[in-house]
């Protein structure tokens, strides 16, 4: 992959990379690569793929909504750092959190981050349900989550993390409507508002893609979100 390639495939889709960033990206890709041989760290692996699927696919709503919407950013589930890390490159001034509970990714989010220089970036190994029945209670301003898990267990995790007044973006393919009225109930009751929905087809197979847009509107109940594990196992819907 050559930064050239990153950023005609960006500007193609209305999101202007400078060759700095363009050269993250290309780092970016050549450390997954590498890595994702040895641990398996995502199935989309090839080089149109990861520029696709991946990277632009992480920026596409950042660059439609002018921007990042607050000063710091936990990404639910970071895996291989999508969307976090893509996002701290385009928005290099955010504050990121990526939290992920599985050792290996947690262990390459490091190094990526470490090989890639990045600034302001926190690693928290541990589960969501943790952070939301702890001290990170409705501490953050943002919240993304993308390949994590259905909307309803997504919004009991996502949701109860945010401040009154911050954003949940759920990454999502052609399902999301369907998702959206299974998690009506649960949205309501953690304190959120869906405010916008950013429809998209990733090139070069017209893949369809969204992002909901919740804000936070009130705080979440208390219950929400239970012990660990349990909004997985039982995802609630009222």
């Amino acid at each position: 992959m050559e930064s050239s390639k990153v950023i005609n495939a960006a500007e193609a889709c209305g999101i202007s990379l400078s060759e700095g960033q363009a050269e993250l990206f290309v780092q970016y890709y050549r450390l997954l690569q590498a890595e994702n041989k040895k641990h398996n760290l995502t199935r989309i692996c090839g080089e149109e793929a990861v520029l696709y699927d991946h990277f632009i696919d992480s920026l596409w709503g950042a660059a439609a909504a002018g921007g990042c919407p607050a000063k710091e950013l936990l990404d639910l589930g970071s895996g291989a750092g999508f969307p976090g890390v893509p996002l701290k490159i385009y928005c290099p001034q955010i504050k990121l959190y990526l939290l992920e509970a599985s050792h290996k990714k947690h262990a390459f989010l490091r190094l990526l981050t470490d090989n890639l220089g990045l600034m302001q970036i926190i690693l928290l190994k541990a589960r969501a349900e943790e952070l939301g029945r702890g001290e990170d209670r409705e501490a953050y301003g943002w919240v993304t989550a993308r390949a994590v898990a259905s909307l309803p267990v997504l919004a009991e995790l996502a949701l109860p993390l945010l401040r009154t007044g911050g954003y949940f973006w759920a990454f999502k393919g052609p399902s999301a409507g369907a998702e959206l009225k299974e998690a009506e109930q649960i949205v309501s009751r953690c304190g959120g508002l869906l405010r916008d929905k950013i429809s998209y087809k990733l090139p070069p197979r017209g893949k369809e893609r969204c992002i909901l847009i919740f804000e936070k509107v009130r705080e979440a109940e208390q219950r929400f979100p239970r012990r660990v594990g349990v909004p997985q196992k039982r995802p609630f819907r009222g």
